[in-house]
């Protein structure tokens, strides 16, 4: 006589039995990956704790807030590229789209585009990079 396994799994209650964990009330306590130790449980939790203020280890929802206006600041640059980009699309779509070749003059003004796009990009990048050295080595000094 053979037994399946499938008409078991298809039952509902045979699956809440399985599961007790999953039972309505019931608390599901978090799943780890490879490689985690009881040493990183035991930090977590106290990390948790002293985060919650020593209530218990629930953390509560909190309301985000627009960006500050210096966060805004730090994007305008990528924003602007992006308009940037935006602009040289356009304008060579409008050479394809029009089916005629480009004059000299519309090449060489395109071209001035692009390298003045360039230009930019390497710009905010110099700019970023800058920051983030700065900012390490302010949490180097710091530790």
């Amino acid at each position: 006589m053979t037994t399946s396994v499938i008409p078991a799994l298809a039952d509902p209650t045979a699956i809440a039995a399985a599961t007790p964990a999953l039972q309505p009330g019931a608390q599901v306590g978090a799943q780890a990956g490879y490689g985690v130790s009881l040493t990183d449980l035991g930090a977590f939790e106290q990390a948790l704790a002293r985060a919650s203020g020593g209530q218990g280890a629930t953390l509560q929802a909190r309301p985000t807030h627009s960006p500050a206006e210096a966060m805004q600041a730090l994007f305008r640059p990528l924003g602007h590229i992006d308009s940037e980009a935006a602009s040289l699309s356009a304008r060579a779509s409008a050479a394809v789209d029009a089916q005629r070749s480009m004059t000299p003059g519309e090449m060489v003004m395109l071209s001035v585009k692009c390298h003045e796009f360039m230009f930019h990009c390497q710009l905010t990048s110099n700019a970023a990079n800058r920051t983030s050295d700065g900012l390490q080595q302010l949490f180097r000094q710091q530790a």
